[in-house]
């Protein structure tokens, strides 16, 4: 049975590929570079769907003997595939609109006005992919998914892309000839708009596959979360990374030293189930227990805030 992120990425595949033909016909024969190139980008998103299907399929994959952390940076990288795809076309469509501009400027370019048609579906546009953008965003919160936000970032920044294409379209439709030049500035907007979104999620992705801690914050929670723990004594040496949306902490506590080693596996196993509690059952947990100085009524020194290991 498909699961939640299935449902919503194969909505998103069948509206793509109606958007991406309606753009097309429109800018093509309405007469709109902007068009094309809003329809370029809903291409991207039509193949960036199925990116993140496969990540999703194969990050659901329970751990096994060659991967014994599981397989969430499968999601990851196809996250990190949309990024890619959104910096390709950005610079893609961003080259087609200087060169457009350049024309322009010496007169070459055609005069040809965008047709109200192209004005029409640029607006429908604006409104099925916002709506695209809450369902996907709302899904993505929900399951933890890092492909399916990165997709619902797709999804906003072609909204905005149509919200740039219809004002150029707009204005040339409105104004008359003397605007035209807007069509190819709308374009040239969505390109910029484009590569700010994909190095927002190629910085993201590359983060989580070069192991990079957990925010500051959430590592600050984490050591109180151990402190506040009974029997645990200066936490400290805390390592945090994510493995797709599974968060993984690797931390040292003290105990007495004299303190049996039942007791002692009791305690640590308390602290455990209490990271899972608040992260997630499949938060992955390794706690190294170091001896105290002292007999079993030593009581834990006054803790100095520990040290943050960033991997």
């Amino acid at each position: 049975m498909a699961g939640p992120e299935q449902r919503i990425t194969a909505v998103s595949i069948g509206v793509n590929a109606v958007l991406t033909l309606l753009k097309l016909a429109a800018g093509v024969f309405g007469r709109s570079q902007a068009l094309v190139a809003d329809a370029v980008h809903s291409l991207s998103d039509f193949a960036t769907d199925f990116a993140v299907l496969a990540g999703v399929r194969y990050a659901q994959k329970p751990r096994d003997e060659d991967h014994p952390y599981g397989h969430g940076k499968f999601e990851t990288l196809a996250a990190l595939g949309i990024g890619l795809a959104l910096l390709a076309t950005a610079f893609g469509l961003g080259k087609d609109a200087l060169e457009t501009l350049a024309r322009r400027v010496q007169g070459t370019a055609g005069s040809d006005l965008p047709s109200a048609w192209a004005f029409a579906i640029a607006l429908f546009s604006i409104a099925v992919k916002s709506w695209l953008y809450a369902a996907t965003m709302r899904t993505a919160r929900a399951t933890g998914s890092a492909a399916l936000a990165a997709n619902a970032w797709h999804h906003r920044s072609d909204a905005l892309s149509s919200m740039a294409t219809a004002a150029g379209v707009g204005a040339s439709v409105l104004f008359g000839e003397k605007w035209l030049v807007l069509d190819a500035v709308a374009a040239l907007f969505v390109s910029v708009l484009l590569g700010r979104v994909a190095w927002h999620l190629l910085r993201e992705q590359l983060g989580a596959l070069t192991d990079r801690s957990l925010s500051p914050e959430v590592c600050a929670e984490i050591l109180e979360m151990a402190r506040g723990a009974e029997g645990v004594c200066e936490p400290h040496n805390l390592r945090t990374r994510m493995v797709g949306r599974h968060p993984v902490i690797d931390m040292h506590a003290r105990l007495p030293g004299d303190m049996p080693l039942r007791e002692a596996h009791e305690i640590a196993s308390a602290l455990e189930e209490r990271f899972k509690r608040r992260f997630g059952p499949e938060t992955i947990v390794t706690l190294h227990l170091e001896p105290l100085k002292g007999g079993p009524d030593v009581p834990c020194p006054a803790a100095d805030g520990g040290k943050t290991a960033r991997a």
